[in-house]
């Protein structure tokens, strides 16, 4: 096993707090921190356990530390104590337990059911002495577990009484690269038409944390294996077995896996497929929060297939796949209970993402217009690189026989053309103050305010990227002669 260790910053009051409890009660360290310090990885937070009293005894620590109260969990008796850079966890033993070891029993995981009295986690916490693998109260073998690197559930009866822990095992799977043992996930995949009782909340914190580890497609695929993934989005259930025409060789649910995996490849190297790399690994830098949703992007790309599938002569047709996709993603993200702003990102990312696709053609014979690739990015704003990985990670995860052998290198050089036009013509042009306002526009030409506004604001600045209007006498020029071609003007 890994030396344990922890990066914890000076915890000031809060180790003064901790060893004022150690001293006075029976108090225990409990769960994913003492994994955690056995597997050398940083500690950020603490789990103590308590015989009774926890919420009193969390109220006290925050006033005599400065931090935080938050109660969690009245009836369980759990609360939180949050201070800079650390939260320390209070809860009371489970169901009745009458010791440390009656509530390690009941907890999810052998690895998560280690602990060690604070007297003796409080060198860690300081740095002064490693872990004492000794001193480690281990009563179900979760010690040899993490040297075998294995996920074994205490019960089937544990995994039930709470069935968000089915969950929990792949989202550790994900994060440790263990393996789920064998019993455990046959326990899993008994279990797993139970999850729709769990809030939507507390499984997307865990479908979160597997999308923000490197192994999301591998973990996804195994959930479905499992039939746990089916309940929660019951929409991909269509697309096991639906078969593509000869860009893909796999069928649609497969090929989405693929895409994910695909997805993580890129993320992690960008180069490997975008010779014009560094602006792409300059958002992803910028947007590692926006990371987990490309991901969704990925998996959910082709969601809205199974509906629109139709044939065209002996041609299989998927029209509009990426418009219905984006208004079921955004009722999976309701349904989920996603911030607007992620189910926006994801929602957009699965409408535009055969517009890449559709400019090839035009690449291939010089183009595309200018006008074509600012409306594309008009339409994915900053978030264009982010477009271009879900367009290429699609692409990717396609190999069939009619797929053409450059398309990935079609797709870069397309890339490489929308970027370099964004950053030497659109850019410039949208960080210049406007040659003319709406208000300009209002009382120059006479109109009332409503979309034509807007339209004629975009064509004045289409006609800056073309070079054609570089003043305010050329704009009114410009936009007196368009207004005259139009049948639509309405003068107030």
């Amino acid at each position: 096993m890994n030396s344990p260790g922890n990066s914890v910053m000076d915890l000031g009051p809060v180790l003064k707090g901790l060893e004022s409890l150690a001293s006075s009660r029976e108090v225990y360290v409990a769960g994913g921190p003492i994994r955690d310090w056995i597997l050398g990885r940083e500690i950020l937070d603490l789990d103590l356990v308590v015989p009774d009293r926890a919420i009193a005894l969390a109220r006290h620590f925050a006033q005599e530390t400065g931090g935080h109260f938050v109660l969690l969990d009245k009836k369980e008796g759990v609360a939180r104590v949050v201070s800079p850079g650390f939260i320390v966890d209070f809860t009371r033993y489970r169901d009745g337990a009458r010791t440390i070891e009656e509530d390690l029993y009941q907890r999810d995981f052998t690895m998560n059911a280690m602990a060690l009295p604070l007297s003796s986690a409080l060198p860690l916490l300081s740095n002064a002495l490693p872990l004492s693998i000794h001193q480690v109260l281990d009563p179900t073998g979760g010690l040899a577990d993490l040297e075998n690197r294995t996920i074994r559930a205490i019960s089937q009866e544990n995994l039930a009484s709470d069935p968000l822990r089915l969950f929990r095992a792949y989202r550790f799977r994900s994060q440790l690269d263990f393996e789920i043992e064998q019993q455990t996930w046959t326990s899993i995949e008994g279990l797993s038409s139970t999850i729709g009782s769990v809030a939507p909340e507390r499984i997307d914190h865990e479908l979160r944390l597997i999308m923000e580890s490197e192994r999301a497609s591998r973990t996804l695929r195994e959930m479905f294996q499992s039939g746990l993934l089916q309940p929660v989005l019951p929409e991909i259930i269509p697309m096991e077995g639906m078969t593509q025409p000869g860009f893909h060789h796999l069928d649609c649910l497969g090929h989405s896996f693929a895409a994910v995996e695909a997805m993580e490849a890129l993320i992690a190297c960008p180069c490997q497929k975008f010779p014009l790399c560094r602006p792409i690994e300059t958002w992803i830098g910028e947007n590692m929060d926006r990371v987990p949703d490309l991901k969704w992007a990925a998996l959910l790309h082709d969601i809205g297939k199974p509906s629109c599938r139709g044939k065209k002569g002996e041609r299989i047709t998927f029209y509009q796949h990426d418009l219905i996709g984006s208004g079921m993603t955004l009722a999976i993200g309701e349904r989920m209970r996603w911030p607007k702003r992620r189910a926006l990102f994801v929602a957009g990312m699965v409408k535009l993402h055969m517009r890449p696709f559709h400019l090839i053609k035009d690449f291939r014979c010089g183009g595309p217009s200018k006008r074509a690739m600012r409306r594309l990015l008009k339409e994915s704003g900053t978030d264009y690189p982010a477009l271009f990985i879900l367009a290429m990670a699609d692409s990717m995860a396609g190999c069939g026989p009619l797929k053409p052998p450059d398309l990935d290198a079609v797709l870069a050089g397309l890339w490489e053309k929308v970027h370099i036009f964004y950053q030497d013509l659109l850019r410039p042009v949208e960080m210049r103050p406007r040659l003319l306002t709406g208000h300009d526009i209002q009382r120059l030409f006479g109109l009332s305010p409503g979309p034509l506004i807007g339209r004629a604001l975009d064509v004045l600045e289409e006609g800056q990227i073309e070079g054609i209007v570089t003043t305010q006498d050329e704009a009114v020029i410009w936009l007196r002669t368009w207004l005259d071609s139009r049948d639509d003007v309405s003068e107030s």
